[in-house]
């Protein structure tokens, strides 16, 4: 897998046309070809950082290289998934089914969100600590194309996380966590704890 640092600087961002969520969607999405399959292509925008826009994008085959925009690759090693703990990062969208309509429908409260994702952690193949666990409730997101409008609840998660599947793990960061992956949700971002600071 290949961890790609995408900055736009302001020219970059305006030459692109970087107004909206759907903007930042369709410039990473340009940087692949049509053949590669979306759920091999997640990001998650950090938004503005020293004069410009952060994009974090995960992908199993590398972006185009581009003249004028700064990109930069790292390569994960197998080496990456073997840690046992992780402080990690991510931006989800909290759902669940409605049991009379069968539609899915946004989990909301603070207390709700972070319940929610407690219990599906197992199901990613690990544990989060209850006690570092963070849920920052964002602006919904929306994703206008032509007259065809999405919206999409938006939370940020942080905190630390045990590894209790190594296979199940892995498979959940190649592949994100949760719905709405082609929109910048679901990019596991994550940085290992060594034994020594445990």
């Amino acid at each position: 897998m290949i961890l790609t640092k995408l900055f736009l600087d302001a020219a970059a961002c305006r030459r692109e046309k970087i107004s909206d969520d759907y903007s930042v969607h369709r410039v990473v999405y340009s940087l692949f070809p049509k053949t590669a399959s979306p759920s091999r292509i997640l990001y998650a925008d950090k938004g503005p950082v020293q004069g410009g826009r952060l994009i974090l994008i995960l992908s199993a085959v590398p972006p185009r290289p581009s003249s004028e925009l700064e990109i930069s690759n790292l390569v994960l090693s197998e080496r990456f998934f073997g840690a046992d703990r992780y402080r990690f990062e991510v931006t989800l969208n909290p759902v669940k089914k409605d049991p009379e309509s069968g539609k899915r429908k946004a989990v909301t409260g603070q207390l709700n969100v972070l319940n929610w994702f407690l219990k599906h952690a197992p199901k990613w193949g690990f544990e989060a600590d209850a006690n570092t666990l963070e849920a920052a409730v964002l602006p919904t997101k929306v994703f206008s194309k032509n007259d065809s409008e999405q919206r999409f609840n938006h939370v940020s998660f942080r905190g630390t996380l045990k590894v209790t599947d190594r296979k199940l793990f892995r498979n959940s960061v190649t592949q994100g966590l949760g719905h709405a992956k082609a929109f910048g949700f679901g990019l596991l971002q994550l940085s290992p704890i060594q034994n020594k600071q445990a």
